[in-house]
């Protein structure tokens, strides 16, 4: 046999739920406790009042455990036996237990039939154990709450920002709109702590890029730089197609006034005391994969190759050139290697044998000059202080060692033609066989060019003049020697012959500083790496103008894509996204910054005609 416990539940339409519970057993508890068959949430009941049991299946035996009974007919018992077929309802504190009989099922319904029990003293047991008789109720709490959250989190902050709108620096001490702050400034913006009015000028506006260029005048110019000047309109048709997700971010962005290409889409604050995050590489993928497609679709045409990832998708280095002797220093253009004519007569492989002539006069100056048994790169490439780039190379400083140009000794003091000077040589040459007598012949005779290392140890310079060509008693055969073949200033530069009533001229030497000028190249970083490494080819170069630049294919042997990390050659690849070596604003602080013009042998500038000049362009952002 068994119990079957029946609840009846109210609706507030008064509808009546029914729920039936089978309890097994000939025997069961009620009390107060969780752990009785009935339970009676109602102090005065006891945790276990009053065991319920059946030996026939028909009559109920109620025996009161506790001495607090139970009521039966209006009266208080201790132990009652109930016939279940007749019926009988008992009164457990402030609940009513019937029991019946249905189906040969014992029937036991509890029902609740008062709504504070008087044997708690008024008290419900929910209120008796919690808050709730002491704190108000539960609208006011709500309503009291959200009046506080608006009054800490939006009068007090908006109040703070009004009161001190127009003070430079706030004073020391809590402000009701740091509450707002979703972090803390970066390194870069750790000066304006206390001034939030520099860039939140009005309130419940976004920053605006009018705040942002107030103090980055500098970057918001290089930023038009590196889009050569781009409209809006097809720079934001260059941006890959957004997807449903992003259209509803940026209308919910524009409705809320922050329209899409401002400052801050890259630039987020309050992530950090540290410096701001890298800009990841899918910040330029997103535009520059697939770009000409659209900008073409768009009706815009740009010259920029798509590129996706230096490791696989990257354009071929397109590098700065003077495509021509004499033309104007342009990006090259896909197809043959580039040359770069830059008006020198230099060979490479001449210089680098180990077994020439050039070994040979490193080998008399070993351990001066730096020099080693043979000549090296970094002979006469020098880098500058910080080790990014190379100085431009000079003649009296780089070359003069084995290249001299003295010509006369008096009382022990060493006269030099001018480099860079050709009217001035010519002068100098003139003057010394005019004088009555000469000063001291030039050494015609005999050997007619002399190793060039004596002459930088002071000796007397024979200006690499051809015997058969040389008249003491006429200036104007030993100044054409001196521009003519096999002469000094021939050897090393394309020498112009004197146009009537003109003089001789030197075509101006350019020594670009940087090739790839969209992107920079730090050497310092790459000390440790031999220079034939990148600069193929340099120890078979005949010509000045063969570019030894590193290519794309040099590059990718140690660099690889953002996530595209390899083993290359044993070691592994450095992960290179595209903010390595490109940054968004063009002169925004990397080392190709211009720091001024640099000159050689004090020249600057376009030389006027006829002068020989060395011009250091300044590196230009890209």
């Amino acid at each position: 046999m068994s119990f079957t416990l029946r609840r009846i539940a109210t609706t507030r339409t008064g509808k009546q739920i029914v729920r039936d519970q089978p309890l097994p057993g000939d025997s069961l508890t009620l009390g107060r406790e969780g752990g009785n068959a009935i339970s009676i949430p109602d102090l005065a009941v006891n945790p276990r009042h009053a065991t319920l049991a059946s030996a026939d299946g028909r009559h109920v035996r109620i025996t009161a455990s506790e001495g607090l009974g139970f009521e039966l007919n209006g009266r208080t018992q201790g132990v009652a036996e109930i016939d279940s077929a007749a019926g009988a309802e008992l009164r457990f504190g402030g609940h009513r237990l019937t029991i019946a009989r249905e189906n040969d099922d014992i029937i036991l319904l509890v029902e609740r039939i008062d709504s504070l029990s008087q044997a708690s003293k008024d008290v419900d047991e929910a209120r008796a154990f919690s808050l709730a008789g002491v704190l108000p109720g539960k609208r006011i709490g709500a309503w009291s709450f959200a009046a506080l959250v608006l009054l800490a989190f939006l009068i007090g902050p908006i109040w703070a920002w009004h009161s001190y709108r127009g003070v430079e620096e706030r004073p020391q001490g809590f402000h009701a709109d740091s509450a707002w702050l979703s972090g803390p400034l970066s390194s870069a913006h750790k000066g304006l702590k206390n001034d939030c009015q520099s860039c939140h000028v009005e309130p419940f506006v976004a920053v605006t890029d009018r705040a942002c260029v107030g103090c980055h005048t500098g970057e918001h110019k290089a930023m038009s730089m590196a889009h050569a000047g781009a409209p809006a309109a097809m720079l934001l048709a260059a941006r890959h197609p957004p997807g449903a997700g992003e259209k509803i971010l940026a209308r919910f962005a524009t409705a809320f006034n922050k329209p899409q290409g401002r400052c801050v889409d890259c630039h987020t604050e309050h992530e950090g005391a540290g410096a701001m995050p890298a800009t990841p590489q899918a910040f330029c993928a997103d535009c520059h994969d697939g770009m000409q497609a659209r900008l073409k679709a768009a009706g815009h045409s740009t010259a920029l190759a798509d590129a996706a990832d230096f490791g696989t998708a990257h354009p071929d280095f397109r590098p700065l050139v003077r495509a021509a002797p004499g033309a104007k220093a342009e990006r090259a253009v896909s197809g043959p290697p580039p040359r770069d004519w830059n008006g020198l007569k230099f060979p490479h492989d001449l210089h680098l044998r180990a077994d020439g002539g050039a070994a040979r006069m490193a080998a008399s100056f070993r351990g001066r000059h730096g020099f080693g048994k043979t000549l090296e790169c970094a002979n006469c490439h020098r880098p500058e202080a910080d080790g990014v780039r190379f100085r431009p190379v000079e003649m009296e400083r780089d070359c003069a060692m084995c290249h001299s140009l003295a010509f006369e000794t008096v009382g022990g003091v060493t006269r030099t033609l001018r480099h860079g000077e050709p009217d001035q040589v010519a002068a100098d040459l003139t003057a010394y066989y005019r004088s009555t007598p000469p000063a001291r012949p030039l050494q015609l005779g005999g050997m007619a060019r002399r190793r060039p290392g004596q002459y930088a140890e002071g000796q007397v310079y024979s200006i690499y003049f051809r015997e058969t060509a040389v008249r003491p008693s006429r200036a104007e055969d030993a100044v054409r020697a001196v521009f003519s073949k096999g002469g000094a200033c021939y050897d090393c530069h394309t020498v112009i012959a004197p146009a009537p009533g003109a003089g001789w001229r030197v075509v101006s030497v350019h020594q670009s500083p940087r090739f790839l000028t969209k992107g920079w190249f730090d050497h310092d970083a790459h000390r440790e790496t031999a220079c034939a490494d990148c600069h193929v080819g340099a120890a078979a170069s005949k010509q000045a103008s063969d570019l030894l630049i590193p290519g794309l294919r040099q590059c990718r042997d140690c660099h690889v894509g953002e996530k595209g990390a390899r083993l290359v050659k044993g070691k592994t690849a450095t992960e290179s996204p595209c903010a390595m070596c490109h940054e968004y604003h063009a002169d925004g602080g990397k080392p190709w910054t211009a720091r001024g013009p640099y000159a050689v042998s004090g020249i600057t500038g376009s030389p006027a005609p006829g002068l020989y000049a060395v011009t250091w362009r300044a590196g230009q952002g890209g």
